[in-house]
């Protein structure tokens, strides 16, 4: 996975924690897989689910 560039770019993220932007990440990631997922709202807004334990394990 890659960095956004927005991360490096934008100062607004300047002080965003490695944490933060890897989370962003994985988050990103797993928004592709909402449609596929049945993970969209009745106003067509995309959402997904991650239980706290899986987070922890990440």
């Amino acid at each position: 996975m890659e960095f956004h560039k927005l991360f490096f770019h934008n100062p607004k993220y300047k002080k965003l924690s490695t944490d933060a932007r890897y989370l962003y990440m994985i988050f990103t990631l797993k928004m592709t897989k909402s449609p596929n997922n049945g993970w969209v709202d009745s106003d067509g807004n995309m959402y997904i689910i991650y239980p706290d334990k899986d987070l922890m394990d990440v």
